[in-house]
């Protein structure tokens, strides 16, 4: 019991460090961001459950349980941005426990713990815990059901495993049936795979898929009543089955995308993972019949999700991050064997020095990145370079002088550092660029009466959310404008540097500056009489 609360103590540290700190810190950015936060504002100040609205109007792209775990948080939270990230920082932190207590009925303690410290510490898995969308959600739920399943590959668990099919019918209500195939294609791949049987059965596999539909069928039934054919042309034909097989929403990638982005989002254990490879990986794979089940679920578990979307002709960092879980619990697994019965000094040392050059690598990217791209921000990312460098430094010495769990243990508290380095300096300026929270205010304190608030040549979907959904047109070009303000005394526009030249440059309008915000300007137009 004593190790059990001193491992979850562990992981409710990091935690705090990687999911919690500074969670309102971010304005909302990107285009998901803002639309789920104002579609759950929508359903809770509505009191609607089935139907996502956005302004008004029904949005059927995703299941509501993204919506419907951000209720509470947006009732009682003063901040817009704490109470669209709490729901999925909670999911973040749930499914690091299912790492936990699924590393160590599989392989011990140390694995279990060790699996879920890296989950936590992992860039991308952090990142994604502190975003206001759907994707922490499902690989929460996917998580606690393959855990569960997992562990009962190897023993049977009695009907407790019912859980697992709760837990995967809250997966398809957090992204819909892409949660039944990754878990149908991982399942089929394992049963193939292990020889010895008896998986099925240890499942309950009847009673759990009547289970698992039981908790999610109703929701789209209930959807179909009320949006009709509408329901199935967006969902299941658009963003499902047209969004896998087609381009149609321009996330075309190469079939090799995902390598690079599993670097990133695993980062900083992405060096870490030379020491899956053993002494003769073509060896270890050769044996694979004599792996025992649970660990060839956990392969299997991490390889299809990463198979299935490489095939898609749609491609987004997010699709993978179900992978991550059992990746740091196969890399937990083995390390906790380095810790407890010794590394082999070289896979060691090649281990800490993949991870240093790494490190290495983004630490001279960062400055210049934040030099080029944010104005000139260059100390920002020197920050991140410091909270980089520092620990794979001594992660490096450690694992030079043979002592694995002091490596572990510095890449542990790197991965932590690095993001609070960019929650601290980072976030200050990725807000300025990448959201017009800023700019959105100055807009509506700036206003007078009913006057119009446009963008030109420009779209972004914070600046409708900060303003309320008060952006009454985008216009693309000088005559768009001229039709957009005419008969109007003036206007307020949202552009660039390129918009502003362009107004001034027609003639038609004389333009006073009102607010600067990153690479945003805010004027206001007067037509010229």
């Amino acid at each position: 019991m004593q190790r059990a609360l001193s491992s979850l103590a562990i992981i409710v540290a990091l935690s705090i460090a990687t999911l919690w700190a500074g969670l309102g810190r971010l304005p909302l950015t990107g285009a998901d961001e803002p639309r789920y936060a104002r579609i759950a504002e929508e359903m809770r100040l509505s009191g609607r459950w089935v139907t996502p609205t956005l302004e008004g109007r029904p949005w059927l792209e995703k299941p509501p349980l993204y919506y419907w775990i951000t209720r509470v948080p947006g009732s009682l939270c003063g901040s817009a941005e704490t109470a669209a990230r709490i729901g999925p920082a909670l999911c973040a932190f749930l499914a690091a426990l299912a790492v936990l207590w699924a590393g160590t009925r599989i392989w011990s303690p140390l694995a279990g713990v060790l699996g879920a410290t890296i989950l936590v510490t992992s860039l991308g898995f952090a990142g994604f815990g502190r975003s206001a969308s759907t994707d922490m959600p499902f690989t929460c739920f996917f998580t606690l059901s393959l855990a569960v399943l997992a562990v009962a590959v190897e023993r049977d668990i009695g009907w407790k495993v019912l859980a697992a099919w709760v837990f995967l019918g809250l997966a398809v209500l957090a992204k819909g049936p892409v949660a039944l195939l990754l878990a149908g294609g991982t399942a089929l791949l394992c049963w193939y795979l292990n020889e010895r049987g008896g998986m099925l059965r240890r499942w309950r596999t009847g009673p759990g898929v009547a289970v698992a539909l039981a908790v999610s069928v109703p929701w789209f039934w209930l959807a179909f009543r009320e949006n009709g054919y509408a329901f199935i042309a967006t969902f299941f034909i658009n963003h499902n089955f047209a969004r896998y097989v087609t381009d149609i929403h321009h996330h075309a990638q190469p079939l090799y995308y995902y390598l690079p982005v599993l670097l990133a989002l695993f980062f900083p254990w992405s060096g870490w993972l030379v020491a899956l490879a053993g002494k003769s990986p073509l060896a270890e794979l050769r044996r694979w019949r004599e792996w025992r089940p649970a660990p060839l679920f956990t392969l299997c578990w991490f390889l299809f999700p990463i198979l299935f979307f490489s095939l898609s002709g749609s491609k987004l960092a997010g699709y993978i991050l179900p992978s991550l879980p059992p990746l740091a619990l196969l890399l937990g697994a083995r390390l906790a064997r380095w810790i407890g019965e010794g590394a082999e000094a070289r896979a060691l040392c090649a281990a800490v020095t993949a991870q240093a050059l790494l490190a290495l690598g983004l630490a001279v990217a960062a400055p210049v990145f934040f030099q080029k791209d944010y104005g000139g921000h260059w100390r920002e990312g020197l920050a991140i370079s410091l909270a980089v460098l520092v620990p794979a430094g001594f992660a490096l010495h450690y694992g030079w002088s043979g002592r694995p769990r002091d490596a572990v243990r510095a890449t542990a508290l790197g991965g932590a550092a690095l993001v609070l380095a960019v929650v601290l300096f980072a976030f200050p300026v990725l807000g300025e660029y990448h959201s017009t929270r800023t700019i959105a205010r100055e807009a509506l304190a700036l206003r007078r009466g009913e006057e119009p608030i446009l963008t030109y040549r420009f779209f972004h979907h914070t600046l409708h959310y900060y303003t309320g959904y008060r952006v009454e047109g985008e216009p693309k070009e000088i005559g768009a404008l001229r039709r957009a303000v005419a008969g109007r005394a003036a206007a307020l526009v949202v552009t660039k540097d390129d918009g502003v030249r362009e107004i001034g440059d027609a003639g038609d309008f004389d333009t006073v500056p009102l607010a600067r915000q990153g690479d945003f300007r805010l004027v206001r137009i007067l037509p010229k009489r």
